[in-house]
């Protein structure tokens, strides 16, 4: 059978999408290898599910300026291109995730060989980048991200993105519509599996929860405000958060500052994906507290489509993207960046518990009727098995 290479600047076990992806190839039969960023007490290699796992040095630690992400990229960049200059035909086909972009040119010789390259778009940089370091797309590292995002898009086979609107985006930047193809960050329904909420016994706390990356775009600290406008109407009252993030210790110091001390909860560090269903099992409500921005706004948060999964009723912003699946009678909507909005939408959610089951039971029925991993995680292993095929054509050409 085929041997796949994959790889990723990411922690593959924290990774939904990448760990999805490579465990759709296990189960098609194919062989395949992840080279991913060790983390700090990792082993260099393991085997999980099937698949090998290898692990790349970092700086030793995250980065948290635009020299030291960019340094970091290029370390992992450089051990990708020697790994792949060394070996260039060892592998039938090549799947490099982003960010950053240019590490799909790290296939550079497999791809003048003849190799399939998948290049993986799961985030806009420049959007992100913009959004992160305040500047606009005038500055010079943001043209450099969107030459970098060209070129890799240009130089690969086929291009995977998560959302139509990006697809969009990246046809307007110059990559071929017609290479450009839709894979969305849907849940595993084997982890993400609706379950009876637990009876909760008397003096038990409504609990919100949220579950992810703690970065300043996702809006954690409006959430944090909103539940301190609220705690004397809802008591008890628990917002759970579970990851970590650059954010986290920001945000730890604002729930003390507004005296929430027991009552906003803090995991100790990011949670392997399989583990976090059974910490949400006892969530009253579920929040989705975006900043909106350029990148955001484009999002389609793997977060809220696991909350659909496991029925938890969502509070979310009305951004572009969700609003394009999502209507009043599957979320709550609030004003985004409002943390007023936001602690009304609580407070609702709270004194209507008839409204919750209503929201979880129309998010059901009206998403995942239509949006499946796994019947939508054919449009991945349908295209390697294209790009496959169509290399296995021209040898037989040549």
């Amino acid at each position: 059978m085929p041997y796949v290479l994959m790889a990723a600047y990411t922690n593959y076990c924290r990774d939904p999408r990448v760990k999805r992806e490579a465990e759709a190839l296990i189960g098609e039969g194919y062989t395949v290898r992840f080279l991913a960023r060790r983390q700090p007490g990792e082993p260099d290699r393991e085997v999980i599910s099937g698949v090998e796992v290898l692990k790349l040095a970092g700086i030793g630690r995250k980065p948290n300026s635009f020299p030291e992400y960019l340094f970091d990229y290029l370390l992992f960049f450089l051990m990708l291109s020697i790994h792949l200059t060394l070996h260039p035909r060892r592998y039938d086909l090549i799947h490099i995730n982003n960010m950053p972009d240019f590490l799909a040119l790290a296939a550079w010789l497999p791809r003048i060989l003849g190799r399939p390259v998948i290049h993986d778009v799961h985030d806009l940089m420049p959007e992100i980048y913009m959004e992160k370091f305040n500047v606009t797309e005038r500055h010079f590292a943001i043209r450099a991200l969107l030459l970098q995002e060209r070129m890799a898009g240009k130089m690969a086979s086929a291009v995977l993105t998560v959302e139509d609107r990006l697809k969009d985006i990246l046809a307007s930047r110059g990559i071929r519509r017609e290479k450009i193809h839709v894979l969305m960050n849907l849940p595993d329904e084997s982890i993400f599996q609706p379950a009876p909420q637990p009876q909760k016994a008397p003096g038990q706390p409504f609990v919100i929860v949220y579950h992810g990356t703690l970065a300043r775009r996702l809006g954690l600290d409006i959430a944090i405000q909103a539940i301190a406008e609220v705690r004397e109407k809802i008591s008890p009252l628990e917002l759970r958060i579970i990851g970590d993030g650059e954010e986290r210790g920001h945000l730890v110091d604002l729930a003390r500052q507004l005296g929430l001390d027991g009552v906003v909860t803090f995991s100790d560090g990011f949670v392997p994906v399989n583990q976090i269903p059974g910490m949400l099992q006892d969530a009253d409500a579920a929040v989705i507290p975006l900043r909106k921005c350029s990148g955001t706004d484009i999002m389609l948060p793997t977060k809220l489509l696991e909350y659909v999964c496991l029925g938890i009723p969502s509070i979310a912003p009305r951004t572009g993207t969700i609003a394009r699946y999502f209507d009043e009678s599957m979320v709550r909507f609030f004003d985004a960046e409002d943390a007023n909005s936001l602690a009304e939408a609580i407070l609702y959610l709270y004194e209507h518990p008839q409204e919750r089951e209503q929201l979880c039971r129309s998010a059901s029925e009206k998403f995942l009727a239509k949006y499946r991993w796994s019947e939508h995680k054919q449009v991945y292993t349908g295209l390697v098995k294209k790009l496959l095929g169509e290399r296995a054509d021209q040898q037989v050409v040549c």
